[in-house]
């Protein structure tokens, strides 16, 4: 089944940001990153498959932090925003403060979903996790069969992806999972 790419108007049923071929065009600019060769050997029902997954992830992650307000109830994704600026004051918005309209939807949201996609063909980008966090100290013992697990403070319950939390800073409003500010992904 053909992917529904959100366009910027507020797609029903839209279940991705980026179309095959943008997200192809994306890779094929980075021959260098072995994420490349990736993409270029999955079949195009699997890249579906996995631009449809970085949609669903970037929502479920960064959803509940994104400026501005949802267009519409009736949209598949949740994008295109009404009224939401960047850090630098520049509209992200399918309109901006003013009403004008945008459109199309933010490159960066464009590129993070490239960048999932090609992540989400070698491995779940939300696995069910039993315990998250850093592992700072294991041990074990042979008789009587001890194991003793220590996380280190404030570790992580997931996998972040430094590139993709980079492009999403923007269009976030400073609250993401794990620190009061975009500052946060690069520690």
């Amino acid at each position: 089944m053909a992917i529904v790419v959100e366009d910027g108007t507020g797609v029903t049923g839209a279940d991705a940001y980026a179309s095959l071929a943008a997200v192809t065009a994306y890779w094929a600019a980075r021959p260098h990153d072995a994420l490349a060769a990736t993409w270029t050997a999955a079949t195009d029902a699997n890249r579906e498959g996995a631009i449809r997954e970085a949609a669903a992830f970037l929502d479920s992650v960064y959803g509940p932090f994104y400026r501005g307000r949802r267009a519409s109830y009736t949209q598949g994704l949740l994008w295109p925003r009404n009224a939401g600026l960047d850090a630098d004051g520049e509209p992200i918005a399918i309109t901006d403060p003013n009403g004008a309209t945008l459109p199309e939807l933010p490159p960066a949201l464009i590129s993070a979903s490239a960048e999932l996609a090609a992540r989400a063909l070698t491995a779940r980008l939300a696995p069910d996790l039993e315990r998250g966090g850093r592992v700072k100290r294991t041990s074990e013992a042979v008789g009587p069969l001890k194991t003793e697990v220590e996380y280190m403070d404030g570790a992580p319950a997931v996998t972040t992806y430094g590139p993709v939390a980079g492009m999403m800073a923007a269009l976030c409003d400073g609250r993401q999972p794990g620190g009061d500010s975009a500052a946060w992904w690069f520690a």
